[in-house]
């Protein structure tokens, strides 16, 4: 989102105290960039918790009574990961003669 994109000012009221620890880790003329990676990171974490708890209770032991133990979970992944594999014949022999 950085970058050349378009921007907004934006007035913010912190505690003394963060203000302070951010000054420490960020220049005069960083502050704007640090405060856009942070909120960056922050959003995507806050967006990704947000669909996590959307899909939390999806999931029904009911609809997959395959799955219902870890190592039933372990065979579905093997499964997975070998259905793509195929076989092929080993070389053919032939005789000349």
């Amino acid at each position: 989102m950085g970058g050349k994109a378009k921007t907004e000012k934006m007035s913010v009221t912190l505690p003394k105290e963060l203000a302070g620890e951010i000054r420490t880790v960020a220049s005069q003329g960083e502050i704007s960039a640090f405060f856009t990676e942070a909120l960056e990171y922050y959003l995507a974490r806050r967006k990704q918790m947000i669909a996590l708890e959307r899909g939390l209770g999806a999931w029904k032991d009911k609809s997959h009574p395959d799955l219902m133990t870890p190592e039933d979970s372990t065979a579905w992944v093997r499964g997975i990961r070998t259905a793509g594999e195929v076989r092929l014949p080993g070389p053919v022999e032939t005789s000349v003669g």
